[in-house]
């Protein structure tokens, strides 16, 4: 078996502890560890410990080689980085003798057509964000689905997030929570001019186009890792990815449990 590591980049004394555990656990065994970034995209299984970036990083590694991957919590809350630094090991022996449990998560595919031409694509787990250039602006966007007119969205931004994403950023600009199985993305405005604009959730079947009114142009963040220019004569084309993120559970999947911990969801007062 070869367990690939993605890490995160600013180092941390959790960190330390996850790589010295590594270490001890891979001591007298068979299975190779691989750090170097090239070998990655051959390995049978990514770890990613950090946060929810380091798991988007592994993610993106992952992406196409359908590689089940495991997120290690060395950073602060997320949902992605599953599981504790003291479960490192059971992690690894579940990896190592295939007894671990996949789940699929939806991606989504950005393209960016200018005059019926594809000159940009993207593949993303998370999010597409949409803000203008300067910070102060607000964007102008026509949004269409399934080549029907939706509306024209004037906000401070828009995102338009998975499932899996939905926790993230969408959640903290009042967004809804998807259950990750679920089929469908949501389309998100954040602080739109017009109180009666809402976060509408949308078929993972449906195609949304996006483009900017004349006189404008904006910016596409791709899950919080790439960054790209939308101007007034393109079009950016969002529809389901045939590419899914594969990952890997010891067990059935803790996204319940998750929101409660995670979350501060406590229920009823009790006195």
């Amino acid at each position: 078996m070869n367990i690939g590591i993605v890490l995160r980049k600013e180092q941390n004394p959790k960190l330390l502890e996850a790589l010295k555990a590594i270490e001890l656990w891979s001591k007298n065994r068979s299975d190779k560890i691989i750090y170097a970034p090239e070998r990655l995209k051959k390995c049978d299984v990514l770890v990613a410990i950090g946060g929810d970036g380091t798991v988007l990083s592994a993610a993106h590694i992952a992406c196409g080689e359908q590689i089940p991957i495991v997120g290690i919590n060395a950073g602060r809350t997320g949902f992605l980085a599953e599981y504790k630094l003291e479960e490192i090991p059971i992690v690894l022996d579940a990896l190592s003798n295939g007894t671990f449990k996949t789940q699929d998560r939806l991606m989504l595919d950005c393209s960016v057509y200018l005059k019926n031409k594809k000159i940009l694509s993207r593949t993303v787990l998370n999010e597409i964000f949409i803000h203008a250039h300067a910070p102060e602006k607000m964007i102008n966007l026509e949004v269409k689905i399934n080549d029907k007119f939706l509306t024209e969205y004037w906000a401070d931004s828009l995102m338009l997030a998975t499932p899996t994403g939905s926790t993230a950023y969408n959640l903290a600009a009042g967004g809804p929570i998807i259950y990750p199985s679920a089929e469908a993305f949501v389309l998100n405005p954040v602080n739109p001019r017009s109180l009666s604009v809402r976060p509408i959730v949308i078929p993972a079947s449906s195609v949304c186009k996006i483009k900017c009114v004349p006189g404008s142009t904006a910016e596409m963040v791709f899950d919080g890792h790439f960054t790209e220019q939308l101007n007034e004569k393109a079009q950016l084309r969002i529809c389901r990815s045939r590419w899914v993120t594969r990952f890997a559970h010891t067990g059935d999947s803790g996204f319940v449990p998750a929101l409660r911990e995670k979350l501060g969801w406590t229920g009823k007062m009790k006195v």
